[in-house]
């Protein structure tokens, strides 16, 4: 074994169990010696006692002396020998070196005990049926107080045994060699005891140091990413938790890549892993050197250090952005970047820092790509705000707070109502009016989409009962759904099966979708052609933002589009708006789709809408959202 594995005092794998089992061998030992040397001792008196009978002389008192002082010797070396901690120090060559002064005392009392052949006159005297039990129950006891390593009462009893073959074979008689023949199958069947026990013990004691190994090695991966090797939320959480007060102020730095998936859908996963690993490097050689660094995402890390490693903040997280920014060989055509997130706390709480830093992250990425933004007291009364509506959204939900209210959808050349568009509106009792996108977003933060949808489809549901009782049942209810929401869930199915337990006609509903990525297509696409088929109108929302192109106008399962309001905006001044507002609704005439605006708030917008063919329009020019009794008066006496 090497000098460097010998210095180890936790080697890694096979080494570590071998160094676990010899410690326990020479803890066994050491227990088993405390408890044999007393008996050994007494034994070796009845022998001098026996030995008397017939006149014990000066060589009998003195091998007594050398006995026992082989046993203080053997109980001296088993006290000084290290305990606990202490033995789990020692490395395989001083272990080694305890183990070999165990086997010379052992081997000494041996020959000691072997003399007994001369006391007894060569087992010839009256006593030695005495003798020959007392050396065989000493042997007896050396296998099983010393099972743990067959060497020490091999050489035990060995010169005793021995001495009692030899002396029965020089004996010349038929029973004298029937006791030797006797006295060597005894020996024969100590020694394979001896290995017997050695062995069970190993064993036993590595099963407990590779249970114990591997729990350690799976202790060690639950706290690490396997892919970096920096630590993972759990040893991040472990790492917080040593952490004392008297060390903050505490900087979390939540670095979120931006880019990076792209460069997994080009270039590969393996080529993405490496790219963790070498934007790891650069944050590790960036960070200061008493900063702990995990990967608590896929694309996410987190560096957080306290006062000792306090540094220019701002500027670190700067050059932390600057080093992940430059190219990369191998990746050419994506830019990779940052956003930063920070959070400064007193106390070293993770969650608490984490929380602030993704919610400051955010507020980054909402800035644009490789930007930074520090957590402070206006984020904090934002945050709170948000955590607020969180927590109140359920609550909402089912006390009937949260509502929907309708806006009309009107024909241009009527002003005739054709529709209503669904809205949600919550009067939040501390925040006021929450904005619709802000409770999607909340909704789908907290779980509670489906629910949502749920709700704003059986609310659509009680208006087209109202306007059919009205008999107003070619009016539409459109209601929004978001693609990822379609993909997720089973929707389609919901609608159709709410629609047919109310008796309502699939024809009153229209829902309004927003071409998002990333989302399964297929999926999506076959769970609305499963709608269009069953008479429901699918409309293409916020048509021109966003992710929606030309090329969802060619699917047959889009019956309208609805441009989006930027471009109502902008059609009274510029001259390109109109241009591109007539091109698409050239293109969707052509196409057999129904157009209609949104955002329309002048008589100008709408007449110009008019003149380039758009047959339908919302905005409040007509009117805003309203509560469902008043937009059912509305449609009562029509727009102006």
């Amino acid at each position: 074994m090497s000098k460097r594995a010998n210095e180890m005092p936790f080697p890694a794998g096979q080494k570590g169990v071998e160094l676990g089992v010899l410690r326990d061998q020479l803890a066994d030992l050491r227990a088993s010696l405390l408890i044999s040397m007393p008996i050994s001792t007494v034994l070796s008196v009845l022998i001098v006692l026996v030995k008397s009978i017939s006149g014990a002389d000066w060589t009998t008192l003195a091998w007594l002396v050398i006995v026992n002082v082989v046993n203080g010797a053997r109980i001296l070396l088993a006290l000084r020998q290290p305990q606990d901690e202490e033995l789990e120090k020692q490395d395989y060559a001083t272990l080694s070196k305890w183990l070999r002064g165990y086997m010379a005392l052992a081997f000494l009392a041996g020959v000691a005990w072997a003399y007994v052949a001369v006391i007894s006159d060569g087992f010839t005297a009256p006593e030695t049926p005495v003798y020959l039990v007392i050396v065989a129950g000493i042997s007896a006891g050396a296998v099983s107080y010393s099972a743990c390593y067959a060497a020490l009462p091999i050489l035990f009893m060995a010169p005793p045994l021995l001495a009692v073959v030899v002396c029965m074979i020089m004996g010349g008689e038929l029973d004298d060699y029937v006791l030797a023949f006797t006295s060597t199958l005894f020996f024969g069947g100590l020694v394979k005891s001896s290995f017997l026990g050695q062995e069970r013990f190993r064993e036993t004691s590595r099963l407990k140091y590779e249970a114990n190994h591997h729990a350690g090695k799976m202790e060690k991966n639950s706290r690490e990413d396997p892919l970096t090797g920096l630590l993972n939320r759990r040893g991040l959480e472990q790492a917080v938790s040593r952490l004392k007060p008297a060390d903050g102020p505490f900087t979390a730095m939540l670095i979120d890549l931006d880019g990076f998936k792209s460069v997994n859908d080009t270039y590969g996963h393996r080529v993405g892993d490496d790219l963790l690993l070498k934007i790891a490097g650069r944050i590790r050689a960036e960070a200061p050197a008493e900063a702990t660094l995990a990967r608590v995402g896929g694309d996410e890390f987190v560096l957080l250090f306290g006062r000792a490693a306090a540094a220019d903040t701002e500027q670190l997280a700067l050059r932390i952005i600057a080093s992940i920014s430059r190219p990369y060989a191998g990746i050419n055509s994506i830019q990779v970047g940052a956003s930063v997130g920070i959070h400064v706390a007193d106390d070293p709480h993770l969650t608490h820092m984490l929380l602030r830093a993704d919610f400051a992250l955010y507020t980054a990425k909402d800035r644009g790509r490789n930007n930074l933004c520090i957590f402070d007291t206006v984020l904090e009364g934002a945050f709170r705000r948000q955590q607020c509506i969180e927590r109140d959204l359920k609550a909402a939900l089912a006390s009937g707070e949260l509502q929907s209210w309708y806006q009309p959808i009107v024909r241009l050349d009527t002003r005739r109502i054709v529709g209503f568009e669904s809205l949600l509106r919550w009067e939040h009792p501390e925040h006021g009016q929450i904005a619709p996108p802000e409770i999607i977003t909340t909704a789908r933060t907290t779980g509670l989409l489906p629910a949502l949808t749920e709700t704003v489809f059986w609310n659509a549901c009680d208006m087209m009962d109202r306007l059919r009782e009205e008999g107003r049942s070619g009016i539409r209810i459109a209601i929004n759904i978001s693609p990822r929401e379609l993909e997720a869930a089973d929707i389609d199915t919901m609608i159709l099966a709410g629609l047919a337990e109310r008796g309502l006609t699939t024809s009153m509903l229209e829902i309004e979708i927003t071409e998002e990525a990333p989302v399964d297509l297929g999926r999506v696409g076959e769970k609305l052609g499963r709608l269009a088929r069953a008479g429901i109108s699918i409309v293409l929302d916020d048509f021109g933002a966003g992710f929606s192109t030309l090329a969802s106008l060619k699917d047959g399962r889009i019956s309208k589009v609805k441009i989006d309001r930027s471009f109502a905006n902008d059609l009274a001044g510029a001259k390109e708006s109109r241009l591109l507002m007539k091109a698409v609704i050239d293109l969707a005439q052509t196409l057999g789709i129904e157009v209609m605006a949104e955002g329309v708030e002048t008589p100008d917008q709408a007449r110009i809408l008019q003149s380039m063919g758009c047959a339908c329009a919302q905005g409040y020019l007509f009117s805003p959202a309203l509560p469902i009794e008043k937009a059912l008066a509305l449609q009562r006496v029509g727009v102006a």
